[in-house]
Formats: C-alpha cells, sequence, structure tokens
C-alpha cells in the first residue's frame, strides 16, 4: 500500500455539497475508518477514493501518483461496498479470486491470497459454496 493524501477534495451536485473540502493524510499501513451519520459524505469521500465519483475540486495522490482523474481500473486500488456486490453463480473461493484474476494476476499469486484471506475472515470451509 501506499501513503494516500486528500488535499482539500470538495465534491458538489449542482448547488448541493456532499463534501465540504476534506484534508486527509492515511500513511502507508494505517487503518481509518469513517463514522458519521447518513449524509454526512463518507461513502461519497470513499467513492471518490475509488474513482467512481468525480471530485469536483481538490486533489487525490496516492503515493507520489496524483490520481485524481484517473480511471478507478488505474488506481491500483479496491472498494468494498456496504451492500455485497458477489456474484451468486461462483463460489466464495472464485469471488475471492475475481479481481486478482482481472489482474492477471499468476494462479499460485491468487491461490495464496485466496487462502489468507480466508483464513483472515474464517471461511476456510465454506470457500467451495455459493454465496447465499
Amino acid at each position: 500500500m501506499a501513503q494516500v493524501t486528500l488535499s482539500a477534495v470538495r465534491k458538489a451536485y449542482g448547488s448541493v455539497i456532499a463534501v465540504h473540502g476534506v484534508d486527509l493524510v492515511i500513511e502507508d499501513g494505517e487503518l481509518v475508518v469513517f463514522l458519521g451519520p447518513s449524509g454526512c459524505g463518507k461513502s461519497t469521500t470513499l467513492r471518490m477514493i475509488a474513482g467512481l465519483e468525480t471530485i469536483t475540486s481538490g486533489t487525490l495522490h496516492i503515493g507520489d501518483r496524483d490520481v485524481t482523474k484517473l480511471e478507478p481500473k488505474d488506481r491500483n486500488i479496491a472498494m468494498v461496498f456496504q451492500n455485497y456486490a458477489l456474484y451468486p453463480h461462483k463460489t466464495i473461493r472464485e469471488n475471492l479470486a475475481f479481481g486478482l484474476r482481472m489482474h492477471k494476476m499468476d494462479r499460485a499469486e491468487i491461490d495464496k491470497r485466496v487462502s489468507e484471506a480466508s483464513n483472515v475472515l474464517g471461511l476456510d470451509e465454506l470457500l467451495d459454496r455459493k454465496p447465499r
């Protein structure tokens, strides 16, 4: 991972300001939690970091790279949605591996990462089931 830096990041939908100018530095390896009432801009800020929302003004850096205007696929980051975004026809193992396969990662590395993630999440015995 790399440092993530938001500098005066703002999001407006016409005259409605959803995010009022966030200055934030998330250090490499640091865990950050966004907590607040509905409508305060948590999801919008995360969506801007992921590239799913355009930034109205301000800048976003990941490491030394300005990613403010980059497409989501070019940022090399991921976002987990509050509502599950799983493929119901794939097994849990296949769902966990999907993004890694899209990045054309080596099969052995995919297997290793899926195993590590399932172990941390306590999903080992469920890997061959389909989500439901």
